[in-house]
């Protein structure tokens, strides 16, 4: 029975290898700066991510009837590439875009609806991996995550809050 499973199990790693990773993006691991010059530009992305978080601000206010308006905290970073093959890239990056908090939970009634609402949003923005991090009365965080490997965070608890890191991209700059 143990060679049985060593076969099957050796089997599968040799497909796995023999076939390789397929980049979700189009992109070819072998030459990671190759797959950054295909994504957009960090300046691209930014403005495409900012554009959403204005959107999902905008329909969560208007749809659940937030009374006051979502503040702008800043906090806005940047740094080198996670992952090895990406790390070294010149002129990659990743950023975090300022955070955003409106000043009030999302009370638990509401919050299935809040989720759909950006679920909905960040879909047509590319983000299609949904994880539920915390769900429990009074407190609730989900992420979303996109090809990219950007994630966005939303939750409510005290306040609720909206952050997003972008995932790897090249500066126009390095683009050339």
């Amino acid at each position: 029975m143990r060679k049985l499973i060593l076969f099957v199990l050796c089997g599968l790693l040799a497909t796995s290898c023999a076939s390789g990773p397929e980049p979700s993006d189009g992109g070819n691991v072998s030459d990671p700066h190759s797959m950054l010059q295909q994504r957009p530009s960090m300046e691209e992305i930014t403005s495409r991510y900012e554009e959403m978080q204005q959107k999902l601000r905008d329909r969560l206010s208007a749809d659940l009837g937030l009374a006051t308006p979502w503040i702008n905290k800043g906090d806005p970073g940047q740094a080198a590439c996670q992952g090895k093959e990406l790390s070294h890239v010149d002129g990659a990056e990743e950023h975090s875009l300022d955070t955003w908090v409106y000043e009030g939970n999302i009370p638990d009634g509401e919050w299935d609806r809040a989720q759909q609402i950006a679920i909905d949003v960040t879909k047509e923005y590319g983000f299609k991996e949904l994880e539920i991090v915390v769900n429990r009365p009074g407190d609730h965080k989900v992420e979303m995550r996109d090809d990219f490997g950007a994630k966005l965070q939303f939750g409510t608890k005290v306040n609720t809050i909206m952050s997003l890191r972008t995932g790897c991209h090249l500066l126009q700059s390095a683009k050339g």
